[in-house]
């Protein structure tokens, strides 16, 4: 199998013929004919499908990671809610003294 240099890098499939069925045995991504060379040999007699591969940063939907922004979550921000209404809470509790008569302290 050849391909021609504007088709690289490409994606190279092997399948097993069974029962007028196509049974999936390998994938790799080629760069050289060399390593099309050596992925043809190792599956002789299978049939092999070839698709070209968009370079990285060409593809739909993929960024680089100086461009991709995680969007914040709401968890960080209903998390300090809670924290803060438990700290007023106690507080509350510990000024009115309701928190040292539930629990017989003597502060």
């Amino acid at each position: 199998m050849d391909l021609r240099n504007e088709e690289l890098p490409a994606t190279l499939q092997a399948f097993e013929l069974e029962e007028n069925q196509e049974v999936f045995l390998a994938e790799q991504v080629v760069n050289t004919q060399a390593e099309i060379t050596n992925f043809t040999n190792r599956y002789t007699g299978k049939l092999i499908k070839a698709k070209t591969v968009a370079p990285l940063n060409d593809r739909a939907g993929i960024h680089s990671a100086n461009t991709v922004k995680k969007p914040k979550s709401s968890i960080n921000a209903v998390m300090i809610l809670v924290v803060l209404t438990l700290l007023a809470l106690a507080i509350y509790g510990f000024s009115t003294g309701w928190i040292q008569d539930k629990l017989n302290l003597n502060i």
